[in-house]
């Protein structure tokens, strides 16, 4: 048995687990992209066209360094609510986000303003947010815990490569 902490964590054999439940409803939509040129695999030399396939729907990333964990595992229930409407509605490329006060609080069945806002001051306390000078409810957001899109695109200049080169 491997240990984490005080708890010790049992083997898993993924073999003998039997199949994920959720996968027989799951539908994984795609379509082919061109990623370029490639190799021929059968002689090496002449460059042939590389397809991929790519997701339609459009997901949220959740950055799971232990700080993270951390952060997040110490979030009251309410602020946990608005952070993951946030990571629902962000537009992907964007690091900011405009909540809509009426709909989040609707849709999370949050009953006062007072509760949405201490949930929000929260998530600015931890950094997940910081407000966004000028505009009500818009915030920007930490793209070192949550993103929609590519960080690599959005942030060039604070890409660094494995091994420091």
């Amino acid at each position: 048995m491997a240990k984490t902490g005080k708890i010790l964590r049992p083997e898993i054999d993924e073999k003998t687990m039997g199949i994920n439940p959720f996968v027989s409803s799951l539908v994984v939509k795609v379509f082919a992209s061109r990623s370029g040129y490639v190799p021929d695999e059968e002689d090496g030399g002449m460059l042939v066209d590389n397809w991929v396939q790519l997701e339609v729907d459009t997901f949220a990333k959740m950055f799971d360094g232990a700080d993270n964990r951390l952060v997040m595992a110490g979030l009251s229930f309410r602020a946990l609510q608005v952070w993951n409407w946030v990571l629902f509605t962000l537009e992907p490329g964007k690091d900011y986000v405009w909540i809509n006060q009426d709909r989040l609080m609707n849709e999370c069945r949050v009953k006062s303003v007072k509760t949405f806002r201490a949930a929000v001051m929260e998530l600015i306390r931890y950094g997940h947010l910081a407000v966004c000078a000028g505009l009500k409810n818009v915030y920007w957001i930490n793209p070192s815990i949550g993103f929609k899109g590519s960080r690599v695109k959005k942030f060039p200049g604070n890409v660094v490569k494995r091994g420091g080169d």
